[in-house]
């Protein structure tokens, strides 16, 4: 850019100067130029740009608590000290808040204690009955079993009576038949008595008559076994209780009925009782809302607490920007001010893409700021490019003051200048002596004693000498006056 800048400038001037040179050939004389030798030297590079001076640490102060601002005065451009208090809170609210926090938890608390209490009551009430409920049920079906007991008892014994009974009967049936059917046969013998052909056959008569008195002697047999069956059928047990065994029953009824009534009672007070206890999830939701109004209270706590201390400064620093004012009432999260560092001193500075590539943080610069100056090093260069008003995009880049003094003011416009690069030692010619076109970079020399156009390539370009890497030597002599090419292969000689 330089180079191009001298071309420029030299236009009229290399007008002039070859009018002169084609004058001196015309008159056999070599044209005197000034000069300067390729050498070897320390060359810096430098990028340039200007800026505005803020703070290394910017903070907002937002309020932590909603209440109304008691005092405040602090304006824009005002300086602070860290650990300055600069707002502070009406407190009325905050305390009336906190109040009612722990009057609303301690509610809770009674009431959550209570409902568990009467709950934890109500379960023991409804334990005690669910036990009575087993013992009625337990003491009912033993007394049940007892009177059944009895009862199926009873009922064997009457099974046995009855079978014993029915064989008896059976057995008189019997027999009564069989003295039926002799009775027919004694009359059918007694008959045949009568009868002539017997009478008269004498073994007839006697064999009739034995007969006669076998089925009499077997009736009345039969007769006695009767007898003794019914007997024995008159003699069987009653098919009753006895009244001893009835009273037990009647004991047992009684008894049966009293648990019964109890059984019944102890149910109802059981399905009450289970009503009205809490289960775990109403417990919890208890203890949730109890808990919510403690978290309330430590809340109310806190925002008391912050308000009390109020505002302080965090570091020594210049007022930037003041939202508020004494009285007004401030929302929780809502700005307050913002503080720059007054210690802690940069310049932000745009670096356009031709050589954001140079710098790199921890670099050198130097500051001019109202005609004083300092030293800073690059602390920072922002990722993110942003359109200044000529519609380039540049880089941020912050560069800190080294000591800075009284005399840095935030907001005012410096002058940069950072050390991008340095080399020692290396071959340079003066940057007058730089040309550039389209097919490269290149310079006039004095060769031979003619003027010679040679092409270089250059390095490293500073703001008196730029860098050759290839084209020239040591010692080569290179032209520093406006030069064309209307004057290469014409004589020439240093001034």
């Amino acid at each position: 850019m330089k180079a191009t800048k001298i071309l420029i400038g030299a236009a009229g001037i290399a007008a002039l100067t070859g009018a002169g040179l084609m004058m001196t050939a015309f008159l056999g004389k070599a044209a005197s130029y000034s000069t300067d030798i390729a050498g070897h030297r320390n060359l810096s590079e430098d990028v340039e740009a200007t800026g505005d001076v803020h703070g290394m640490d910017s903070m907002t102060y937002y309020s932590a608590v909603t209440a109304p601002v008691a005092f405040y005065e602090l304006s824009t451009g005002d300086e602070v000290k860290k650990d300055d208090k600069v707002v502070g809170y009406d407190l009325d609210d905050l305390q009336t808040m906190l109040d009612q926090a722990t009057l609303t938890a301690k509610s809770a608390e009674n009431t959550m204690n209570g409902q568990v209490k009467a709950s934890d009551n109500n379960q023991a009430k409804y334990n005690k009955a669910a036990a009575d409920i087993e013992v009625y049920r337990n003491s009912y079906a033993l007394f049940r079993m007892a009177n059944d007991y009895l009862n199926q008892g009873q009922y064997q014994e009457n099974w046995d009576i009855n079978c014993i009974a029915d064989g008896i009967n059976k057995g008189i049936a019997e027999k009564t038949g069989q003295v039926n059917a002799l009775q027919a046969e004694l009359q059918k013998q007694q008959l045949r008595l009568n009868e002539p052909d017997v009478v008269a056959d004498e073994k007839e008569y006697k064999k009739t008559v034995n007969e006669i008195n076998r089925i009499t002697d077997e009736m009345a047999g039969l007769s006695k076994d009767i007898g003794n069956m019914q007997s024995d059928l008159a003699g069987l047990p009653p098919a009753n209780l006895s009244p001893e065994e009835y009273a037990m029953t009647v004991i047992n009824g009684n008894w049966m009925s009293d648990i019964m009534r109890n059984w019944t009672e102890a149910t109802t007070l059981r399905n009450t009782y289970e009503g009205q206890i809490l289960n775990k999830y109403q417990k919890e939701q208890l203890r949730n809302s109890y808990d919510l109004s403690e978290l309330s209270v430590g809340t109310a706590q806190d925002n008391l607490l912050k308000a009390t201390e109020g505002v302080h400064i965090e570091y020594d620093g210049i007022v930037t920007e003041s939202f508020i004012e004494s009285g007004t009432v401030v929302s929780k999260g809502s700005p307050l001010f913002t503080v720059e560092s007054s210690r802690d001193i940069k310049v932000d500075v745009g670096i356009s893409k031709y050589d954001i590539g140079k710098v790199a943080v921890g670099q050198k610069a130097d500051i001019s700021i109202a005609g004083n100056e300092y030293t800073g090093t690059v602390s920072e260069i922002k990722r993110l490019a942003e359109t200044t008003d000529s519609d380039k995009a540049k880089v941020t880049v912050s560069v800190k003051f080294d000591e800075p003094d009284e005399r840095v003011y935030i907001g005012l416009e410096a002058d940069v200048t950072i050390h991008t690069s340095e080399k020692k030692g290396v071959l340079t010619i003066p940057s007058e002596a730089y040309y550039a076109d389209d097919d490269g970079d290149y310079c006039y020399i004095i060769k031979d004693g003619e003027v010679a156009k040679q092409y270089i390539t250059i390095g490293l370009s500073g703001d008196e000498f730029v860098e050759v890497t290839m084209g020239l030597k040591e010692g080569d002599v290179v032209i520093t006056d406006a030069v064309t090419d209307d004057a290469i292969g014409k004589r020439a000689e240093p001034k």
